[in-house]
């Protein structure tokens, strides 16, 4: 372990070097204090990753398990961790806001790699339910990784039926079914993000508050005015 990334309300991201292939990597150290739901969280990420190798567009799992860690004290600890490949670009959330806007031939070149990671996800039978800048990360030569997988689920549904009933996501993103309390698709949800996050690409903010009627600019889109 060789620095601290950046940390969360459940874990910890260090930068890790292999010392036998000379890779860096990103570990993420679990909080011992997690509570119930953080821990399903957890073990739903490392479940859809492993479903997920060997795209360009997707975070990749590494590896997953539990060890001692010796703490900057010089205690040790066992700890619950993730071992993941490094995307030192940053999120695009930040490379849009401090950049601008994009133009056309930049927002095609990146929402092209997304529709790829996202296509793949899908195909593979696992759906994000989360998508958004802040989980887009781009790597050292700047291609973009879909990351962050703690909500996803199976495009069949839990039951098989097609369908997830949870409220989960970040409300910005979320299709109007889920605001609704309403079965929905998890490719469809998905899609409904990834068209926000190419507004914000060309735009700079998003393009409604909520996907609810009493959004103004969201009535307005939905009326097809």
């Amino acid at each position: 372990v060789l620095r601290t990334l950046g940390s969360g309300a459940s874990c910890k991201v260090k930068l890790g070097l292999d010392t036998e292939t000379g890779r860096k990597v990103a570990i993420k150290i679990m909080n011992d204090n997690m509570d119930q739901r953080e821990k399903e969280l957890i073990q739903t990420e490392v479940q859809a990753m492993q479903n997920l190798k060997n795209h360009a567009n997707v975070i990749q799992q590494i590896e997953f398990g539990t060890d001692q860690y010796k703490k900057d004290s010089g205690k040790k600890k066992e700890v619950s961790y993730i071992v993941l490949e490094l995307a030192l670009g940053g999120e695009l959330f930040d490379f849009v806001a401090n950049s601008g806007r994009f133009k056309e031939p930049i927002a095609r070149y990146y929402f092209k790699q997304f529709m790829e990671g996202l296509d793949y996800c899908h195909s593979h039978g696992i759906t994000h339910r989360d998508l958004k800048p802040e989980n887009l990360l781009l790597d050292h030569q700047f291609i973009l990784k879909i990351a962050d997988f703690g909500f996803a689920a199976p495009v069949e549904g839990r039951d098989g039926s097609g369908y997830l009933v949870s409220k989960l996501g970040t409300l910005n993103y979320m299709a109007p079914e889920i605001h609704l309390k309403q079965p929905y698709q998890g490719r469809s949800v998905d899609l409904f993000a990834a068209a926000i996050i190419l507004f914000i690409m060309v735009a700079q903010h998003p393009p409604f508050t909520t996907a609810q009627p009493q959004d103004p600019f969201y009535r307005c889109l939905a009326a097809n005015r």
